[in-house]
């Protein structure tokens, strides 16, 4: 399995290539505004994109779905109960100057929590973790996991943006759906760097013992 990380943007955002080396298809997930990054990398590696899959609509992870879905003709996916947000978009892209390139996406199917997401000859795992957004997804291949922004390096997502719920209901997901993993699953988060399921259980001061507001 290849798993490419190719950060960028304002908010240093982190897309993921998803690849199968058998097949030399790939997927992207939450390709942001990092568009020319992005296509350097697609091109370097030799993949094949297929498909974009994201973890949630908010603008810093979706700005580039439109690009790459006309540059490749491919279809774009997400969680249905993520619509919503990524119905509020055009509003998202007037507070944030830089954004208004940004073109609203055409969503082509819906994905839910237990599928099969298939790149290649790879079968990964759909997670339902809301929190930080009512409709965020989590991807699990092999033994990584594609977590967006539910949990990072040290902490977790905000749950003050749009479509977040509670910090209680984030940090119930994190626990049942994402540290249920052995320790050493990696953990790929949506900024910033690498980790795993036995260093956020172990030192995530949101995680570790019984962390309530």
């Amino acid at each position: 399995m290849i798993i490419k990380c190719v950060p960028g943007g304002i908010f240093i955002e982190n897309c993921y290539i998803i690849g199968d080396e058998d097949t030399n298809e790939a997927m992207l997930v939450d390709p942001g505004e990092q568009i020319e990054e992005i296509s350097a990398e697609i091109e370097k590696s030799g993949l094949e994109v297929k498909k974009i899959v994201n973890t949630h609509t908010h603008l810093d992870h979706v700005a580039g779905v439109e690009v790459f879905k006309k540059k490749f003709g491919i279809p774009f996916y997400i969680h249905q109960k993520e619509q919503p947000v990524l119905d509020v978009l055009p509003e998202a892209k007037m507070r944030f100057p830089g954004f208004e390139f940004v073109e609203v996406p055409e969503v082509d199917g819906y994905v839910k929590e237990g599928d099969t997401l298939s790149v290649g000859n790879l079968r990964g795992e759909i997670l339902l973790v809301p929190g930080h957004t009512w409709g965020h997804i989590c991807f699990v291949f092999e033994e990584s996991i594609i977590a967006g922004d539910t949990v990072f390096a040290g902490s977790v997502g905000r749950v003050d943006l749009t479509g977040g719920t509670t910090m209680e209901e984030l940090i119930g997901s994190i626990r049942s759906e994402i540290l249920k993993y052995p320790d050493h699953y990696e953990i790929h988060p949506g900024h910033g760097p690498q980790t795993t399921v036995g260093i956020e259980k172990g030192t995530n001061p949101f995680l570790v013992g019984s962390f309530v507001l």
